[in-house]
């Protein structure tokens, strides 16, 4: 995309603002320990470690609660530049060359080592989808169209994010067109952006998770996913609304501290009456949950303002790798947990090892990738700017 504010890469650097940047980059770094993490919790995935490690689960659970939905909202930030410099048309062309091309990309060639994992361990426990398959990958490569994971193998694996924000934003074109002609946008913005009236954005958060949840527990499919769909869509919604009204923003910047103080009073609530340490009513604790997240968006924003609006080493020169880091980092790490399943050493310094190795290697590809025009085009790099 245009803008920093979403996974997807940059084509205007000098129009960037550096918080949304950076607040981008850590997350999208952080998926580094969230699927590592994956390797040693106790829930199904598609390569599991011997170990079960409650620091995993915990680890995998706090960051279940936050982490894609500030990628959704940075979504909505970056859609909000990207409209103020071009045409809706415009947008969705790039929409189809920076994340289109590069699903079908990742698909037919990033995800299929991971399916090959999975299918030829059949001694590891726990495994996402247990079907099995002898022989070498390349006897493997004519079943990876094979319709569809987990009955078969095709399939989008981490990149669903991919998937539906392309989606989303297709669909959300036409609808922020209306909001913008019929003047709804600036007079929401205008009522809320006062006190503690922001907050009242996150309670269609509340309600879709309470109206859609129990009936439609989160699938990543497209077609069956409402509840994500309902939850994420807004939050790609509420992303443009905050980049494309400055005083909203403003206002919810002004919330940084009641919004974190929140975000860990809620959480709190919800892990403890999760855990049966105190003892609460399901939906209170499920709403709890969600209240949390809410919180921790604004403050998350609120933080980057204040901190992150800077160049920051590294962090920033990331920006341009953010989008194809994504799209290679969990092949990365379920390759790397498949090698090292032997190395019969101390769990934390296994993961430690994997992390690491998983950020140099990843990060080492998109430099490699960024090399050469072809490999741009697949893993949505822009063409580099001429001095």
């Amino acid at each position: 995309m245009s803008h920093a504010a979403s996974i997807t890469p940059v084509s205007h650097p000098g129009s960037r603002r550096l918080d949304i940047d950076n607040l981008r980059n850590i997350a999208v770094l952080l998926l580094i320990l969230f699927h590592t993490a994956r390797l040693f919790d106790a829930q199904s995935w598609h390569i599991k470690d011997a170990v079960h490690a409650g620091f995993a689960d915990n680890l995998v659970r706090l960051m279940n609660q936050w982490h894609m939905p500030v990628l959704f909202l940075l979504a909505g930030i970056s859609l909000a530049y990207a409209l103020q410099r071009r045409a809706a048309l415009a947008v969705a062309r790039e929409r189809v060359k920076r994340l289109l091309l590069p699903l079908v990309f990742g698909m037919l060639v990033i995800v299929p080592p991971q399916v090959y994992v999975e299918r030829i361990s059949p001694q590891i426990a726990n495994r996402q989808s247990p079907l099995d398959f002898h022989g070498s990958y390349f006897d493997f490569l004519p079943h990876i169209v094979d319709c569809c994971y987990p009955q078969a193998n095709f399939s989008w694996h981490h990149l669903w994010f991919i998937a539906y924000l392309f989606v989303y934003a297709l669909l959300a074109l036409p609808l922020i067109a209306l909001l913008l002609r019929s003047g709804l946008a600036e007079k929401l913005a205008g009522h809320l952006a006062q006190g503690y009236r922001p907050l009242l954005l996150g309670l269609p958060v509340l309600l879709a998770e309470l109206l859609l949840r129990r009936s439609f527990p989160s699938s990543h499919d497209l077609t069956h996913d409402w509840a994500n769909h309902a939850h994420y869509f807004y939050l790609l919604l509420l992303g443009w609304l905050i980049g494309a009204q400055p005083r909203l923003e403003a206002a919810i910047h002004a919330l940084l501290r009641p919004a974190a103080l929140g975000a860990m009073v809620f959480t709190f609530l919800w892990l403890a009456g999760r855990d049966g340490s105190i003892h609460l009513p399901e939906r209170v604790i499920f709403l709890c949950r969600f209240a949390g997240e809410v919180a921790w968006l604004f403050a998350f924003i609120g933080w980057a303002k204040l901190k992150l609006d800077r160049p920051v080493k590294f962090l920033t020169d990331f920006s341009r790798h953010a989008y194809p880091f994504y799209i290679l980092h969990q092949t990365v790490i379920i390759l790397l947990g498949w090698a090292l399943l032997d190395w019969s050493v101390w769990w934390p310094v296994k993961f430690v090892a994997v992390a690491l190795a998983a950020t140099l290697i990843s990060y080492a590809l998109c430099r490699a990738a960024d090399s050469n025009p072809l490999s741009r085009l697949a893993l949505g790099l822009a063409p580099p700017r001429r001095n």
